[in-house]
């Protein structure tokens, strides 16, 4: 099951297989070597060298609009929109079973 869907509960799989979660815990955590690895989306771990070229963009705006009167005028702006593949309403339900030396 777990090879299937790693974002399989310790519920649905006892419930599934007819035995106690104890059991499922156990024979995930000893035998197989699994653990629980919960991830959170990070919106921008940006490198320094990203953070750098945003400040320089910035300085660059900056300048163009103190050399240049009208400069705000000719500016459009937009919104961003981030779409997710999975969205997960709780931590729990973003969280899936790996191996024992995985990231």
């Amino acid at each position: 099951m777990v090879k299937e869907d790693r974002n399989v509960t310790f519920w649905l799989t006892a419930d599934t297989l007819g035995i106690t979660k104890t059991v499922v815990i156990w024979i995930l955590r000893e035998d197989l070597k699994k653990r629980k690895l919960c991830s959170r989306f990070v919106l921008y771990a940006l490198t320094q060298e990203q953070m750098d070229e945003r400040v320089a963009t910035c300085q660059d705006l900056l300048n163009m609009i103190n050399s240049e009167k009208n400069f705000l005028d000719k500016v459009i702006t937009g919104d961003e929109s981030l779409c997710f593949v999975y969205d997960p309403e709780t931590k729990c339900q973003s969280s899936e079973w790996v191996g024992e030396h995985s990231p």
